[in-house]
């Protein structure tokens, strides 16, 4: 069974070499463009944009063309001081109308410009989430694409591991056949071989999972299978440099900026019902009216008017001043989200950096652990099968060896994600997208 278990895990090796690549790059740019969140985000943008017109703003004159015609049936019956008397049953009037009128505010308290200005900082808004949703995105598909490949490092140790273990067996066989060993010894050398070989079954499961999540994130088939290919490290960074990139580029603050240029507006907005608003008014007018009965048989009339009107709300139970208060209070507090969101930024930016110094530190510390384990591995090997050691000695130092590089994986990986969210908060992470 242990024979076999090795056969697929090198068979399962070799078809994964055989596999399509996928490079990361090639998975952000996939991503980019096919991401369901990051295509909603452009349509939303893209609503934002379709809303930012001068007529939205008000600037424009509303034209509206009114027509009709009626027709009356009346028992009508009537005297005149002349004596005449004019009298009829179902009489008829036709009434037809038709007019074309114009109205065009020319003064609002400068409102119209305002809200102009608002529906621009609006689509200004909206490209700004779709670049965040797009770091977002490149940021998760980045950190699946390294959780792979820290998955498939695991794998490779693991199956390093069942090597050390084959041989530990055969040398258990080895000695039984001496009559230095029992069969203890050989069957407890089986366990622990059988225990990686579950420990890869398992592993593989969450490499295949892995891909799953890779490919929704990259809007592929879910058992769309590939291989990755090793992420070069990533060049050295500075704390003082990202907190400079941080100020001009980070997302975050760029939208609390926004945030409070529109609270500005609003309250702009408001300001302007204190001031009276005239609008221009012109039409032509069309009416004619045909009676059976009557003083008037025919009338037709048609013409132009023009005139302006205005209006002034001098108090309206003093909500708009009510409003004007509401509206500072929003910009006072998108002023401390600001504030809020750059000291989460500095904190996280600090803390991450932290753990990408300390995980760097790990690695090195743990290769040469690795280093020291492998020379113990070495000895402990020769020591059985001089048969100065027994077997659970052997596995312990092929623990001992599997721990320190689980550790240094561990840490390469730390330090990898450590880094992504660096470049994510401080606005640099699609630069070289």
């Amino acid at each position: 069974m242990s024979r076999y278990l090795i056969f697929v895990f090198i068979i399962g090796a070799a078809s994964l070499s055989a596999q399509n690549i996928l490079t990361m790059q090639e998975a952000v740019k996939m991503g980019l463009e096919n991401n369901y969140n990051i295509r909603i985000a452009q349509n939303e943008n893209s609503i934002y944009a379709a809303n930012n017109t001068i007529g939205n703003a008000g600037m424009l004159p509303e034209v509206s063309l009114n027509f009709g015609q009626a027709y009356n049936f009346n028992n009508t019956k009537q005297e005149f001081f002349s004596g005449e008397t004019r009298e009829g049953n179902h009489v008829k009037t036709v009434n037809t109308n038709a007019n074309l009128q114009a109205n065009w505010t020319l003064f609002d308290g400068l409102k119209m410009f305002v809200t102009r200005e608002k529906l621009q900082e609006y689509e200004n808004l909206g490209m700004t989430n779709l670049k965040l949703m797009m770091e977002n995105t490149a940021a998760q598909i980045m950190e699946t694409y390294l959780l792979i490949e820290y998955q498939k490092k695991k794998i490779n140790t693991v199956e390093e591991a069942i090597v050390i273990s084959k041989e530990r067996l055969d040398l258990a066989k080895l000695r039984k056949q001496v009559g230095t060993a029992s069969d203890i010894d050989i069957l407890q050398a089986e366990v622990d071989m059988n225990a990686d070989s579950s420990t890869i079954i398992n592993q593989m499961l969450v490499l295949r999972n892995l891909k799953v999540q890779l490919n929704n994130l990259i809007v592929r088939e879910p058992n769309t299978d590939f291989d990755t290919e090793a992420v070069l490290d990533f060049p050295p960074i500075n704390m003082d440099e990202l907190m400079t990139q941080a100020v001009g580029r980070s997302k975050l603050l760029e939208l609390a900026n926004k945030n409070i240029v529109l609270a500005n507006l609003t309250i702009d907005q408001w300001n302007a019902n204190k001031y009276p608003i005239i609008e221009l008014n012109t039409g032509y007018t069309f009416t004619k009216m045909n009676a059976e009965i009557g003083l008037l048989k025919f009338n037709q009339n048609a013409g132009f008017s023009v005139g302006l009107s205005g209006r002034w709300n001098l108090f309206n139970g003093f909500n708009n001043k009510r409003e004007i208060q509401v509206a500072k209070l929003n910009l006072e507090n998108q002023k401390l989200i600001k504030e809020q969101v750059w000291s989460d930024l500095k904190t996280n930016l600090q803390a991450y950096y932290n753990i990408y110094t300390n995980a760097n530190s790990m690695v090195e510390q743990e290769q040469k652990n690795i280093a020291i384990a492998k020379r113990n591995l070495d000895i402990t090997r020769e020591k059985m099968r001089i048969g100065t050691v027994i077997s659970i000695e052997l596995r312990q130092a092929q623990m001992n060896l599997i721990d320190t590089e689980f550790r240094k994986i561990t840490a390469e990986h730390d330090s990898s994600i450590a880094m992504l969210d660096l470049l994510r908060l401080s606005g640099s992470l699609l630069q070289n997208f």
